[in-house]
């Protein structure tokens, strides 16, 4: 697996600048010499004060025990750690509507100076009036995991943390038909699973995906599930093995969410699939999503890298409110995860980093 080199080097200078504020933040105070040994030993240093200290983070995440909400939030808490902000970390079941509440909730609690993470998954006509009544408040607000460039384009501390989200898609679905071309040839029939056609903003990675097969000749399925799968994957298995059972001829299954690409593995077994009998690829390293293509039931996924998407949201408020720097875009996916090289970070999966 190789990271572009741009793109290593944009997340590794930021990690650097989050070690340097906080190592500038420790230097600002001095001391003056003492004459004396025991002068020097009896003074106490004045404790060092972290960048945030002070600000409150309010996190919009996911589905708790959802193995990429635990990413993400594992990134925050990180974060907030070290940069001495208090966190407030709430779970939307993966909801749109629930994100505007929580939303809503937090402009509510916050103080000027305060700092939300909201992700774009409402959409722009759902999230742009609450973004204005944060900023009239002076509350500062960033983008993770969905974008929405309008927004980022009007609030200048509006920085965004996550994949492209439609081009992931078009580079996963391109990467399954060079490695399986004898498969997946002109006509053969693919299905993209997804809660969320109907949600222009989420649906773009299910979109890219559509795009790349059909360029490519492919008949591609549109499969629609409630979006409280996403929250309870178990929840997708009548819809997989339904449609499974009308249409026995596809050659290919996505999955547009991280929790039902690490669920897809019992998904086929309940359809009495063997490994590799359909081709299944997805998005998200997990646990589950490594265990299924170590065990052959998942052939590729593209890793987004969930815990940066947490871990640099809270620094870009943190750099925003202390050293007005603008809302950072830093797009943290596009490494395909397959067979040949799940196994150099699998142990990273399993501590939360990757």
């Amino acid at each position: 697996m190789e990271i572009p080199r741009r793109k290593f080097f944009e997340i590794v200078g930021v990690i650097f600048l989050a070690v340097l504020v906080v190592f500038s933040a420790g230097c600002t105070t001095t001391s003056k010499s003492t004459s004396t040994a025991s002068q020097t030993s009896t003074s106490s240093a004045p404790a060092l004060k972290k960048p945030g200290e002070g600000m409150t983070v309010y996190w919009i995440g996911g589905a708790a025990g959802d193995p990429f909400d635990a990413r993400l939030y594992k990134g925050a808490k990180d974060a907030a750690a070290l940069l001495g902000v208090k966190l407030i970390y709430v779970h939307t079941k993966w909801d749109p509507d629930k994100m505007v509440q929580e939303f809503k909730k937090a402009i509510s609690m916050a103080h000027p100076g305060d700092g939300i993470v909201v992700m774009g998954h409402p959409g722009y006509d759902a999230l742009a009036p609450l973004f204005a009544e944060a900023a009239k408040k002076g509350i500062f607000v960033t983008l993770a995991n969905v974008d929405i460039p309008k927004l980022r384009e009007k609030y200048w501390f509006t920085g965004y943390v996550g994949q492209n989200v439609y081009q992931a898609g078009y580079t996963l679905a391109s990467a399954a038909l060079e490695k399986y071309k004898d498969r997946l040839k002109p006509g053969a029939r693919v299905a993209i699973f997804s809660g969320s056609w109907e949600q222009p903003a989420r649906a773009l990675r299910a979109r890219g995906m559509e795009d790349a097969f059909k360029k490519a000749g492919l008949i591609v399925d549109e499969v629609s599930h409630p979006p409280a799968v996403y929250g309870d994957p178990s929840e997708g298995i009548q819809y997989v093995t339904g449609y499974l059972s009308k249409h026995p001829d596809v050659a290919l299954i996505a999955f547009d969410g991280g929790g039902t690409t690490a669920t897809a593995e019992n998904y086929m077994k309940a359809a009495g699939k063997k490994p590799g009998e359909i081709l299944v690829i997805g998005f998200d390293l997990t646990p589950g999503s490594v265990k299924g293509i170590e065990d052959g039931y998942v052939q590729m996924v593209i890793d987004q890298q969930p815990y940066l998407q947490g871990f640099l949201t809270v620094l870009n408020l943190v750099l925003s409110k202390d050293y007005k720097f603008a809302g950072l875009y830093i797009d943290t996916g596009g490494s395909i995860v397959d067979k040949s090289n799940v196994g150099t970070i699998a142990k990273l999966v399993q501590e939360g980093y990757r």
